[in-house]
């Protein structure tokens, strides 16, 4: 039944169309999600039986994040409410900062070595072995544990260091991640010392000669930034007078 503005739906294979059409995706595109070939996908569009495997729609969901009780709620039956609950996760999806990416998540998976400049004067060179699972979980070769949060363009992985407890936040870009190095801002306490530093290396998934480490890197002081403590005193000066 159709008319101006509102279309009921009463197959999957419907739905799937109307969601194609209504989202502009690529016929090729599914038929990968689906391993099959195109011309299925647009002869599947055509039918009318419920055809559609549970294991198909929910590929197809997971895949172009459409809601998948769109398919399983047959009180979903019209292209106005389709439109809603698209509408509804589009906008739960933009007030969410860090979501899935699977791209991401593979290229990101494994093992890389950090490389960077530690804070005591009289240390050479840090190189530190990362390990990130399929969760996203974050485990160095320091036993520091952490997670990996994904955003669109950027993504951050924070750890809790093994003895001191304090954050370690790591800040890089998502699209350099693919070429097996890219660099990072690393923001951090002092060993030893209750002062925060800011700090910049990279990541590498296969280990480096140290030498070649620090001419990638270059001068440490054009990468480390330490916090003095003279900034705390006056902020605690300044707490007391408008106290």
């Amino acid at each position: 039944m159709t008319d101006d503005t509102n279309s009921v739906f009463y197959y999957n294979e419907e739905k799937l169309s109307f969601i194609i059409d209504y989202l502009q995706l690529d016929v090729k595109d599914i038929a990968d999600v689906f391993g099959t070939k195109s011309n299925y996908i647009s002869k599947l569009r055509d039918q009318m039986h419920n055809t559609l495997k549970p294991m198909h729609l929910h590929a197809f969901s997971h895949a172009f994040n459409v809601p998948y009780k769109i398919f399983e709620n047959k009180s979903i039956n019209s292209s106005e409410k389709i439109k809603a609950v698209l509408e509804e996760k589009e906008a739960s999806d933009n007030k969410t900062i860090f979501k899935n990416n699977e791209q991401l998540m593979e290229n990101i998976e494994g093992d890389w070595y950090a490389y960077f400049y530690p804070s005591n004067r009289f240390s050479n060179l840090y190189c530190i072995k990362t390990t990130i699972d399929k969760n996203g979980d974050v485990i160095d070769a320091n036993n520091n544990a952490g997670k990996l949060f994904m955003g669109k363009n950027q993504s951050m992985i924070v750890k809790e260091a093994f003895n001191s407890k304090n954050l370690v936040n790591i800040i890089f870009d998502n699209h350099q991640v693919a070429y097996n190095m890219f660099h990072f801002s690393l923001v951090s306490k002092r060993n030893h010392v209750n002062r925060e530093m800011l700090n910049f290396g990279f990541f590498s998934r296969k280990e480096i000669e140290p030498d070649i480490a620090k001419e990638i890197l270059g001068e440490k002081k054009y990468l480390q930034l330490k916090m003095q403590c003279d900034f705390v005193e006056r902020i605690s000066e300044y707490v007391e007078v408008i106290n």
